[in-house]
């Protein structure tokens, strides 16, 4: 099986083990806390069974910054909402929930855009194999 494809198959079946889900009812697309029923705990699990499986590290404060990029927490989300800047960033980041990247996102709000593509995504990302137009 080809890098391209055991990526999103290995990061479905980690979602799936541990969300104590059928693994057929965990898609690419499916987010993880609106379709999947996940809280903010199961993706501490998530992360640590990608960063076991891949031997890569996701920080939580890295996703905060990948998100933000070069914008300060003021730039990023006066007044506690996401700016326009922000959402752009958001958008460019996770092509996959930019329907539901909207104005008036709060920075608590951002896990639940993430879909189990995201966590493809970042995984792909960490071992430098991301597709190029998802640079």
């Amino acid at each position: 099986m080809s890098d391209s494809t055991r990526v999103p198959d290995r990061v479905r079946e980690i979602v799936a083990e541990a969300l104590a889900r059928p693994a057929d009812e965990v898609r690419l697309g499916s987010i993880l806390m609106a379709d999947l029923g996940a809280e903010s705990l199961d993706f501490l699990d998530i992360v640590f069974k990608l960063e076991h499986e891949f031997r890569i590290q996701i920080t939580r404060g890295e996703m905060e910054r990948a998100a933000r990029g070069e914008m300060s927490d003021e730039e990023f989300a006066p007044a506690g909402v996401v700016s326009e800047k922000g959402l752009a960033r958001l958008r460019e980041l996770m092509p996959e929930a930019t329907a539901r990247i909207q104005p008036g996102l709060r920075p608590g709000q951002i896990l639940s855009l993430f879909s189990v593509q995201t966590f493809v995504n970042l995984v792909r990302a960490k071992l430098g194999t991301a597709p190029a137009d998802a640079a």
